[in-house]
């Protein structure tokens, strides 16, 4: 999307890079010239049109063309403008609903956050146990961590879910192996047959637009991952009933947006409308030829020139910006908006860590090889048994946890220990690079499946 400065004139009108002019609009103008020479060149020769002085039937009829496809041109600039406020509007609800749900379980699961009970001071120097000790935290901070950081991931899966539909491109594989996707998520996608390839007849029909790519039953899936996440969450005591309720409802907005989303890259306006737009144009411009060929002579195919740039070039606008979410140069920069959504709900999880743990996780840090690492990083194993060592035979460090927590697939880690080791608190990963810019013929779910090896 091109960003600019409605004060400099001059850069508007000379800038070619996503330009009107930059497109098929002065070709389809040529050939109605060419048209206009043959005819010229054929009335110069043999005078086979009506002069106007003889017949007015042509510029009477031309007169009301006029007035009637002015009215067509600027109704349909005018609905093609309406259908890119609505692209660039359903957007900006996304990145609300997302920041909205992140910020809204994160909140809610702060009204279960117990204190911490008071410790009396004590007058010995640090010993190896509260050496062990300061470096963990309690389980049910742990697990509403893992809570909010999955649902944070759920909802950044959704999101990039429905900017690759809008691309057309596949992305599950890059998705994977960016840890916006979980192994046993990958598997249960398949085992679901999300990814079964469908057999497509009718090619015209809205079936074939919604089978194309596995888009919507990929999103379908992820929207139940996020309710089931916040219904485990609930039973675990993490969230109460009311404030699981509204988050449901949060969550719920997703697919309406998803919707319109999808309407808007992949449902094109009607056949019947657009054929008759396109019949109109050609015969507006024939007959206009017709008209002033017997006055203008050989001028005629500049005028006719002139006049169907005028005409294309507002058709082409309009085919443009009625689908924003293609590869062209006044489409919605969908990459930026969502590196932006990431920052986003990577900023409220950061927050949300350094409310539950009291103020200390983001400020502790652990000097290992001269080198600083804050909790955000996993630390390294030859660490972790250093600091294990360390610690008394009576206060021995907790080993790590070994299964991971996926709430929302139902695998939980037995509570075999009132403490765990910070390290096992849930990284928060910065995903990016999802989408790269390439070049397509075709738009929306509509573009080729080859351009899904780009995606980095």
């Amino acid at each position: 999307m091109i960003y600019y400065d409605s004060n400099n004139l001059l850069e508007i009108l000379f800038r070619w890079h996503g330009s009107a002019l930059n497109g098929p609009a002065p070709v389809r103008a040529l050939l109605m010239a060419i048209f206009a020479l043959i005819v010229a060149v054929v009335n110069h020769s043999h005078p086979f049109v009506v002069p106007t002085r003889e017949s007015t039937a042509f510029v009477d009829t031309l007169t009301v063309f006029n007035t009637f496809i002015g009215l067509m041109v600027s109704f349909r600039m005018n609905s093609a403008f309406q259908q890119w406020r609505s692209g660039v509007v359903a957007v900006g609800a996304l990145s609300e609903a997302a920041r909205g749900i992140v910020s809204s379980g994160c909140a809610y699961v702060s009204a279960t956050v117990p204190q911490p009970p008071s410790s009396p001071a004590s007058d010995s120097s640090t010993t190896s146990d509260e050496e062990v000790r300061s470096h963990t935290i309690p389980r049910d901070i742990m697990e509403k961590c893992t809570f909010f950081t999955e649902l944070r991931r759920l909802v950044f899966l959704y999101i990039a879910i429905v900017f690759h539909d809008c691309r057309g491109r596949d992305g599950i594989d890059t998705m994977k192996d960016a840890a916006i996707l979980t192994e046993s998520e990958y598997d249960e996608l398949y085992a679901c047959g999300s990814e079964r390839p469908k057999k497509i007849v009718d090619k015209e029909s809205y079936y074939a637009v919604v089978q194309r790519t596995p888009h919507k039953l990929r999103a379908t899936v992820v929207e139940l991952w996020l309710k089931r996440l916040v219904e485990v969450a609930t039973q675990r005591g993490h969230l109460s009933s009311v404030n699981a309720n509204m988050l449901q409802l949060k969550i719920s907005q997703l697919p309406a947006l998803y919707t319109t989303v999808f309407n808007i890259a992949n449902v094109p306006i009607p056949f019947n409308y657009m054929q008759y737009l396109q019949l109109l144009i050609a015969a507006y411009m024939t007959l206009y030829t017709f008209v002033i060929v017997p006055r203008s002579g050989l001028y005629s195919p500049l005028w006719v020139f002139f006049w169907g740039m005028f005409l294309f070039t507002a058709d082409q606008v309009a085919m443009e910006i009625e689908c924003p979410f293609g590869l062209d140069a006044n489409d919605i920069d969908l990459e930026a908006r969502l590196l932006q959504i990431e920052e986003e709900l990577t900023v409220l999880v950061r927050s949300q860590y350094y409310f539950v743990s009291g103020g200390k996780l983001l400020s502790s840090t652990l000097t290992i090889s001269g080198r600083k690492v804050t909790t955000w990083e996993e630390a390294p194993f030859s660490h972790k048994k250093t600091h294990s060592s360390r610690a008394t035979s009576g206060h021995k460090s907790p080993g790590p946890i070994l299964e991971s927590f996926s709430f929302h697939q139902g695998r939980t880690t037995e509570e075999h220990a009132r403490l765990v080791p910070q390290e096992s608190l849930p990284e928060i990963n910065e995903y990016t690079g999802l989408i790269t810019q390439i070049k397509s013929d075709g738009y929306g779910s509509q573009s080729s499946s080859s351009n899904t090896n780009s995606v980095v």
